[in-house]
């Protein structure tokens, strides 16, 4: 009898050990809605106290946070961790050299829907200068990315100047009309549209209320 439970004990493991090699974006609950040589979009929406896989982050990322929910993470074989999610928070970080494995739950009872931006392009990296605008912030910087946050009035547009960089806009609140090239598209929240290099981006405030986005510059 104890030697049947101790294989079950390690089947148990071994069979949460092989759930643990799922990567990112092949996790249930995060979804794969971009894909370019620049980028891995995963969009990541997490039902009310619901749980994730656990599941594997390799590749460097940038987190953009869209709604505000109490929150919960793991790392396999460490403790429990708790936060909260503000909308159009962002970080960086450094899976690429700092690999985990870990799974999130929502203690909310609304969905918690968050962006990982997995950054693909290591090694071409492109000259740009720093967008000029007073709509545009940059938050942090890091050898392949820039981060900025856009907050842009009633009624007023900001314009992106075609450069070498290429750009991903993501919606955190309000409502816009974004023009990339040949392509326009009306953002609500959540929402994002793709700038290849050399082509410019304009978006316009359609919203009643001030318009605020996070607006991702890949070097």
């Amino acid at each position: 009898m104890k030697r049947f439970f101790y294989c079950y004990i390690i089947f148990i493991l071994a069979n949460n050990i092989v759930k643990a090699q799922v990567p990112v974006f092949e996790e249930p609950r995060h979804r794969v809605v971009l894909l370019n040589k620049y980028v891995r979009l995963i969009d990541v929406h997490i039902p009310p106290h619901d749980t994730t896989l656990y599941h594997r982050h390799s590749a460097p990322s940038a987190i953009v946070f869209l709604t505000k929910n109490i929150t919960s993470s793991q790392l396999m074989g460490g403790e429990p961790s708790s936060g909260q999610a503000i909308p159009g928070n962002t970080f960086f970080a450094d899976y690429g050299n700092k690999p985990i494995i870990h799974r999130v739950w929502n203690q909310d009872s609304t969905v918690y829907h968050v962006m990982d931006i997995e950054l693909l392009n290591e090694t071409d990296i492109a000259s740009c200068p720093v967008i000029n605008d007073q709509s545009v912030q940059l938050t942090w910087e890091q050898k392949i990315i820039r981060m900025y946050t856009i907050h842009i009035a009633i009624g007023n547009t900001t314009i992106i100047k075609p450069g070498n960089c290429p750009h991903l806009l993501i919606l955190i609140d309000g409502s816009v009309q974004a023009i990339s090239g040949n392509t326009s598209k009306k953002l609500a929240a959540g929402n994002f549209i793709w700038c290849p290099a050399e082509t410019g981006l304009q978006i316009n405030n359609i919203n009643t209320q001030t318009s605020n986005c996070a607006l991702l510059e890949l070097k």
